[in-house]
């Protein structure tokens, strides 16, 4: 195993490498190559096409895609442009986070100039086109997603003046997305070995054409394209939920696409984004919101967690659903990093790091272990950013498929997966003690809370906010703190210490517009395209 992961970080070292090199995104279709990469002299051997296409995987998700919590209800962060989507303050000047067309100039690039190396391997050649044909998919999916209707590049400009596009709607640009998807999906291979782990596979242009079917609300191509992920007998789920996040589960068999890091290159930012100041040296520049942590089940699997009749209100973290303490720091919770063997105890109320309130405290009274590096003491960690997992393969196929028939035994199974790798009582079974009926709509709220749950901290509940049309009911309103009124039994009072908490108001979110569901198309993007790209109307 050693062996194979120093073959991992080949790979790895070479893409934090290329992520290094940078370059800048420039307005609207940035059309000069980046550091000269495209100069005619560069393509002259396999090496140098290899070298390319491995430069696309820059624009997949990273660490910081984690963000993406703090703009739904699961989040709260100091980022200031992080907290203004989270409050619904943004506005067109700060919305160019996924606007880039860089990647579509280095995709159209390469297709452009594979051709003139000299003696390639034509199996070599055809899978890297698969692979930036792939990552070109996300790119357009990405931006689609959050800005709608944008403008669609399917060739290589070299001339200024055909720079500004008007925009292609929304569904044109998918129906190209998937084929990109298809034609990739066909040529990729189902696994990689050594050096090479960590590319593009069958397995994940599959499981990003699910995603695209799923958001677009096509849930028969959605429930297909899952099923044929599903299919491929290469997946299933990690057997620890919280150790897959670790770096235990790089490369795993629940790790279908994944973003590395390594030690010697560059460590991801995870720590401090998400970390507890006072146990783990993070910066708790994102905490988890008590609203989140309120919506875990019982370990019995009741809903809400206080209905579960071994429910104590000054132990509210015990007996709940593992997932909980496997993703969150509650108070009281004890968490033995081997980097600060003195500091165990999470304690919002007491430790001064992570006191509430405080300079790199919690807002919320909650930190994040989930996608915390536990062992690599380097300010950060070098987990991977798991980007497409077996586990939100599984939930897109139950969520699709009962959408197009119903709560059948293919759905089921495919939540119970997930439910018994968790350690939580079986579908029937919670279906059972909260005496709900097995129909369509309430399996649907079922697996909305389940993809909550389980994808908690992975960025992903922002999109499904979007997608659900759900903003006016969850990101309205109040934001507040632990509520501790009761007080935390397993903290203890001595020597003045206090383990109780007023539950208080953080901030007010404004989710009260339909604008609210796309992002305004970047001011300055509008201002470079001469007249040609129009912002989007409810932002006008």
């Amino acid at each position: 195993m050693k062996k194979q992961k120093n073959h991992i970080s080949i790979f790895a070292g070479l893409l934090i490498a290329l992520v290094m090199l940078g370059g800048c995104k420039k307005d609207l279709l940035d059309e000069h190559p980046l550091n000269q990469i495209t100069d005619d002299t560069y393509w002259q051997s396999a090496d140098d096409a290899t070298m390319f296409a491995t430069r696309m995987y820059t624009y997949m998700p990273q660490d910081n895609f984690v963000y993406y919590e703090g703009m739904s209800d699961n989040g709260i962060s100091n980022d200031p442009t992080t907290r203004r989507f989270g409050n619904s303050t943004q506005d067109p000047t700060i919305s160019g986070k996924e606007w880039s067309y860089a990647p579509m100039r280095q995709a159209f690039s390469f297709f452009a100039n594979v051709d003139k190396v000299p003696d390639m391997d034509p199996a070599l050649k055809k899978r890297l086109i698969a692979e930036v044909k792939f990552v070109l998919a996300y790119r357009y999916f990405i931006m689609t997603t959050l800005y709608g209707d944008v403008p669609l590049v399917t060739s290589l400009i070299t001339d200024p003046n055909a720079a500004d596009i008007p925009k292609t709607p929304k569904a044109d640009i998918q129906k190209q997305e998937i084929q990109w998807l298809d034609e990739a999906a066909a040529d990729l291979p189902l696994s990689y070995s050594g050096s090479d782990q960590g590319r593009a596979t069958k397995g994940a242009a599959l499981a990003l054409k699910a995603r695209i079917y799923l958001y677009a609300a096509d849930y028969t191509n959605a429930a297909a394209a899952a099923k044929a992920v599903m299919d491929l007998g290469v997946y299933k789920l990690y057997a620890n939920y919280f150790n897959f996040f670790q770096k235990d589960g790089d490369y795993s068999s629940e790790d279908i696409w994944s973003f590395g890091y390594t030690l010697s290159v560059k460590q991801n930012s995870l720590r401090d984004i998400l970390g507890s100041q006072a146990l783990m040296n993070g910066r708790n520049i994102m905490d988890p919101t008590s609203e989140l942590v309120n919506d875990y089940e019982s370990k019995n699997g009741y809903y809400p967690y206080t209905k579960d009749p071994g429910y104590v209100a000054t132990d509210p973290y015990n007996n709940r659903d593992p997932r909980l303490r496997q993703t969150v720091l509650c108070p009281g919770d004890i968490y033995a990093y081997p980097y600060f063997p003195n500091i165990n105890q999470y304690d919002p109320f007491n430790n001064a790091g992570d006191r509430i309130g405080g300079d790199l405290g919690s807002r919320s009274g909650y930190s994040w272990c989930k996608n915390v590096d536990r062992y690599d003491y380097v300010r950060s960690g070098t987990n991977n950013w798991k980007a497409f997992r077996y586990g939100e393969v599984l939930l897109n196929y139950a969520e699709a498929q009962n959408e197009v028939s119903g709560p059948g035994t293919d759905v089921i199974a495919a939540l119970d997966q997930i439910r018994t790798r968790a350690g939580m009582p079986t579908v029937a079974q919670t279906f059972a003690v909260n005496g709900l009926a097995v129909n369509q709509v309430n399996m649907r709220n079922f697996i909305r809370h389940e993809r909550r749950i389980e994808l908690a901290g992975e960025g992903l509940r922002y999109f499904d906010v979007l997608r659900w049309k759900i903003g006016e009911q969850v990101m309205q309103g109040p934001i507040y703190t632990v509520d501790a009124s009761a007080g935390i039994s397993n903290i203890s009072t001595a020597n003045g210490r206090i383990n109780k908490y007023p539950k208080t108001v953080i901030e007010q979110r404004y989710f009260n517009n339909a604008k609210f569901y796309q992002w305004p198309i970047p001011q300055s993007a509008v201002d470079a395209s001469k007249g040609v790209l129009t912002q989007n109307p409810l932002w006008k």
